[in-house]
């Protein structure tokens, strides 16, 4: 039963139980006034022991009688109530189960069952035109990812592709040597920006779907093996405290790259002869670099958001990757700065 309908029923019965308290005095009245009337009729007298017997009795009847008749009517009620909720409410829950299983990746057509209740007619009406509207939202955005990935990655691939041919000339200066460098330099940055924000966009728009039991521990510690040239030629000190088996269940994919992010960060913005420290449990995963100041709290899962005063050499798009994935499968993302490390822990 509805939280709506058994609001009203709780109202009806208190309102039931204030008539039987004000009814049963009304009734002893009325058959007072009546017994009295026909003893006097017929000439009865009664003692005052008698007639106060008389009285208890008439009150007992008519109290037991009273409640007999609210009992019947109560459960009567509750029973009508109970049937006619069950059929009236029936296309608002076959509808809520048709909401609750659909899919927008997936895209499968939602048909609402026929109802003569207007109401719900209008509701359902409603969540077509609501559906509709979001699986071509949900196409236009997939599709300009889809373009947009095919169109920006194909020029910038010819500009690379010039630059390193312009590189290997024997007629540049040193000056021109370093421009073109410089300018490579850039376009790749640009590059990784374009492949991070369509793949927000993906994640955005529910393209990573599929789940899998994934072996955490196994993929993290490839992941620090990945990455473990980098951290030598900075003379980093790596601790791990990876136990294993340690599974989650999500898409591969998204667990890589958010993992690839949370080392990349670490390597990057811990200092040559610093520490990097990897701890794994059931309940969360926690990341600690060696550092000298604090991030800015409001800037640091924004996208392009200035976390340092130095300059940054990523593509400000890391963290904000993520943040999203995290969010997509209810995880809790944060970040503390302590004995001069930063730590960014991921609770499961």
């Amino acid at each position: 039963m509805s939280k709506l309908l058994n609001l009203s029923l709780k109202r009806f019965m208190i309102y039931a139980g204030l008539v039987l308290i004000g009814s049963i005095p009304v009734y002893y009245f009325i058959l007072s006034k009546l017994w009295h009337y026909e003893l006097d009729e017929h000439h009865i007298e009664l003692t005052p022991a008698a007639g106060r017997e008389d009285r208890y009795l008439i009150i007992m009847i008519v109290t037991t009688l009273t409640m007999l008749f609210f009992l019947l009517l109560i459960m009567g009620f509750v029973l009508i109530n109970r049937r006619i909720s069950k059929r009236l409410w029936q296309p608002f829950y076959n509808s809520l189960s048709k909401i609750k299983s659909f899919n927008l990746d997936q895209q499968q057509t939602v048909v609402f069952e026929d109802t003569d209740i207007n109401e719900f007619a209008e509701l359902n009406q409603s969540l077509n035109k609501l559906i509709a509207g979001n699986i071509a939202v949900y196409n236009q955005q997939k599709e300009f990812a889809d373009n947009a990935s095919h169109e920006l990655q194909t020029p910038l691939a010819i500009i690379q592709s010039k630059l390193d041919l312009l590189l290997q000339s024997k007629l540049l200066t040193d000056d021109q040597y370093e421009l073109i460098e410089d300018a490579n330099k850039a376009l790749s940055r640009v590059a990784r920006i374009n492949k991070n924000l369509l793949l927000l966009t993906k994640i955005e728009n529910s393209q990573f779907m599929d789940r899998e039991i994934i072996d955490l521990s196994s993929l993290l510690e490839a992941t620090l093996t990945l990455f473990s040239n980098f951290s030598e030629n900075k003379d980093l000190v790596l601790e791990t405290n990876i136990p294993p088996g340690i599974t989650v269940e999500g898409n591969k994919i998204l667990i890589e790259i958010l993992l690839n992010n949370l080392i990349t960060n670490a390597i990057r913005y811990t200092a040559n002869k610093g520490t990097i420290s990897v701890t794994l449990s059931d309940k969360h995963l926690s990341v600690a670099n060696s550092a000298v100041e604090a991030l800015q709290h409001d800037q640091l899962f924004k996208r392009f958001g200035t976390t340092t005063s130095s300059i940054t050499r990523g593509t400000g798009l890391g963290l904000s990757l993520v943040k999203q994935i995290c969010s997509r499968y209810g995880w809790k993302v944060s970040y503390d700065f302590h004995n001069m490390h930063h730590i960014f822990s991921i609770h499961f």
